[in-house]
């Protein structure tokens, strides 16, 4: 066959008309098999993140996984004081309560984003 010949358009009722390869038994066993080695994985991944890894990641986002719970409580403690900032008492006012609460928000962002100056020294 010529170049031209190779790169020219085939017509759709030989592709229509073109013979379909179907795997034999073994390839679909093994094919099985692989499936449910994968749905195996996933399952164990998915019981090793919880119900917390889920959204925050797995095992080695341990101190994301708890700070990013933190900041979403303190969210939650905020909402709280700008609907109910009758329960607070007089001595307490709101911006008080933004104050502290964005306080350990922002210290755990810092700890989260701030520069590690303990990476290790080529030698």
């Amino acid at each position: 066959m010529t170049d031209s010949a190779e790169s020219a358009p085939i017509p759709v009722d030989k592709i229509v008309t073109a013979p379909i390869e179907v795997p034999g038994a073994e390839d679909l066993a093994s094919a099985k098999k692989e499936a449910n080695f994968l749905e195996h994985q996933r399952e164990y991944f998915k019981t090793e993140l919880g119900w917390l890894g889920l959204p925050f990641g797995g095992r080695t986002e341990k101190p994301g996984n708890i700070s990013a719970l933190v900041i979403v409580l303190c969210f939650l403690a905020m909402a709280f004081v700008f609907l109910h900032p009758d329960k607070l008492g007089s001595e307490f006012s709101i911006k008080d309560a933004w104050q502290s609460l964005m306080s350990i928000v922002t210290l755990i962002l810092g700890y989260l984003f701030g520069s590690n100056d303990r990476a290790p020294k080529d030698p």
